[in-house]
């Protein structure tokens, strides 16, 4: 219990950071750090070059062509002309291109447009619902704060397809 309350020599502690990396009193901990430095080295240089090639492959010539999209006007009145005709337009600058598909091909309306899109019939579809024309219109002539202009269209997407089929 005595030997507790003595205080260290001088000499029997070195001072801190007294060694340098290639003294020989270092050897059997510079050999472990070198070892694990070079083997983690060696692992993260493995692990790029078994994975990132096929993560660079995968974005090879991607995307080579626009997207097809439909556009379809349930509305038939000037929201829909016009929503139609500006997705036309705006096709040339897009990753899109639209195609005005007429709205009699989808008898139970945004709902089997909605069911195209889901069976990879296009990438993306617009549906201009129906009857938004109208409402805007009473919207106009009498106001009305229940009128949601967000409900003028739909957009339908397909995000888990392989962009290359």
């Amino acid at each position: 219990m005595s030997h507790l309350l003595e205080s260290p020599s001088p000499n029997q502690y070195e001072r801190p950071f007294s060694k340098r990396f290639l003294d020989k009193e270092s050897k059997a901990a510079r050999k472990i750090y070198l070892k694990v430095l070079i083997s983690g080295c060696l692992l993260v240089i493995i692990s790029i070059w078994a994975i990132f090639p096929i993560y660079w492959g995968a974005l090879w010539k991607t995307p080579e062509r626009n997207f097809d999209g439909w556009v379809v006007d349930f509305d038939g009145g000037i929201v829909g002309q016009t929503v139609v005709r500006d997705l036309k337009a705006a096709s040339s600058l897009s990753v899109v291109t639209y195609t005005v598909v007429p709205a009699g091909q989808f008898p139970e309306g945004p709902p089997s447009l909605a069911h195209s899109v889901i069976e990879q019939h296009t990438w993306v579809a617009v549906a201009i619902n129906p009857g938004v024309s109208q409402r805007l219109q009473a919207s106009y002539e009498s106001p009305n704060i229940t009128y949601n202009g967000s409900e003028v269209i739909t957009v339908y997407a397909a995000e888990a397809r392989n962009e290359n089929a």
